[in-house]
């Protein structure tokens, strides 16, 4: 009887499974073909000496690596790929560490606390073009509010273009990058605080553990997936921003803020270099690659 009621037991995992299965097939059919294709055609087109999309039949002779040849030697290339690195370590780093702190904070008990957690997350869901016309406001060399707050508290004597100068330039579009990444950390860090038990930390209360201590030995270790998988997340959209380094800056002044993405909008879409563009982005899909396999180890052994 029981051996009986096993292969039923199979028999419904069986159908189970083929019915989720046949229900999940056409999204992930529709999904492959969403981000196949273009995949593909990114990698013929970066093989193909094509000035503009339109003219493929007739500008394309075969396949050549002249493209990735003149990449390697640009040192536009080299530039961008460092800008792009140097952005993203800085406002993943510092957004990371404000969204820890803020989800310590807020996994304590307060009063507002639910106030206060909204209006913390509030800039996660707002556009990345508006942040950009927010920070271009507040950073703006002649009206900007972050210039009058400074002389008021006597840290300048004069209007900063912060804009329109290189090394303050990226550190204007590194501080919008945080402001709309931390809420993103502080969110998922938050969920992960929820589910460590507080008799961990009661035990070591016990045992006589200080503050930092349960930090270091209880919270970290438990969070391990959760900070992986959100440092991989938020440092692949910060690594392919676009639309809010475009906005504040448009990659100036004198490519200084010029990024991988926007180098390869500029080729593309302003030089009409649709093959050297595409050049560009499987570079980008390389340097994302690399991110994925070395966050790759850490996830297997929290997951599997």
């Amino acid at each position: 009887m029981a051996a009986k009621v096993k292969v039923l037991k199979t028999k419904s995992e069986r159908k189970n499974h083929t019915m989720a299965v046949t229900f999940a097939l056409p999204a992930a059919v529709f999904s492959l073909a969403l981000i196949i294709y273009p995949l593909f055609t990114t990698i013929k087109l970066s093989f193909q000496d094509v000035k503009f999309i339109g003219s493929l039949t007739d500008d394309a002779k075969g396949f050549t690596v002249a493209n990735y040849t003149k990449l390697f030697s640009n040192a536009d290339f080299w530039n961008a790929l460092g800008r792009s690195i140097l952005f993203t370590f800085c406002a993943l780093s510092i957004s990371f560490l404000i969204g820890l702190g803020l989800a310590i904070l807020l996994n304590k008990k307060f009063h507002f606390q639910k106030l206060v957690r909204t209006l913390i997350l509030l800039a996660w869901p707002i556009p990345g073009v508006i942040v950009g016309l927010l920070f271009t406001w507040l950073f703006d060399g002649n009206y900007g509010i972050i210039n009058t707050i400074l002389k008021s508290l006597h840290i300048i004597d004069q209007n900063v273009k912060w804009i329109s100068t290189g090394n303050t330039a990226m550190i204007t579009v590194i501080t919008a990058t945080i402001w709309k990444s931390y809420p993103f950390f502080t969110l998922t860090l938050l969920a992960g605080l929820k589910g460590i038990s507080e008799d961990y930390y009661e035990a070591a209360s016990i045992d006589g553990a200080n503050a930092w201590q349960k930090f270091t030995k209880i919270t970290l270790p438990a969070l391990q997936s959760v900070i992986v998988t959100s440092l991989l997340l938020n440092g692949l959209w910060i690594f392919r921003n676009y639309d809010l380094v475009y906005t504040i800056t448009g990659g100036g002044p004198n490519q200084a803020t010029e990024t991988l993405p926007l180098l390869l909008y500029n080729q593309a879409f302003k030089y009409y270099n649709m093959g050297y563009a595409s050049t560009i982005g499987m570079i980008s899909l390389l340097v994302c690659s690399i991110f994925v396999i070395l966050a790759m180890p850490s996830l297997k052994k929290q997951f599997y």
